[in-house]
């Protein structure tokens, strides 16, 4: 290994790590590649047709796709809660028959039971959606 003194401003720029260029090799490649950059680019182009890529299908279909699961993890917290927030309403409307007010307690049973089973088919009625989006 050899020794080599430097001083501290030269250490200091970091000159002593840059490679020093083989200009000779730049030479030889330069030599080459001029004869292929004169030459001309020949091009053949038939007449204007027109490509279908179905590009809108395709975009149609993941933007579809990336809504309807964009809300799953809505939806199962909807379905996860729905039995515990209706079992709330139904004892609370039991308190209602306890006051005398039947027709109050008979209709907070009513919308309890009717919004638990709406909640629960929801992630049907997101896929009917689903599909009835595709098929337009």
């Amino acid at each position: 290994m050899k020794t080599q003194s430097m001083s501290i401003s030269e250490f200091m720029s970091g000159s002593y790590k840059k490679e020093k260029k083989n200009f000779i090799s730049l030479r030889a490649a330069a030599t080459i590649s001029v004869p292929f950059l004169l030459s001309p680019l020949r091009a053949f182009a038939s007449g204007p047709e027109a490509i279908t890529v179905g590009a809108t299908q395709y975009i149609g279909e993941k933007t579809l796709e990336t809504i309807a699961h964009a809300l799953d993890p809505l939806v199962d917290l909807m379905v996860a809660l729905s039995f515990p927030v209706c079992s709330v309403i139904i004892v609370g409307a039991c308190f209602f028959f306890m006051l005398g007010k039947s027709d109050r307690a008979w209709s907070s049973i009513q919308n309890a039971g009717l919004g638990y089973v709406l909640i629960q088919i929801m992630p049907l009625l997101l896929n009917v959606l689903k599909e009835v989006g595709g098929a337009i």
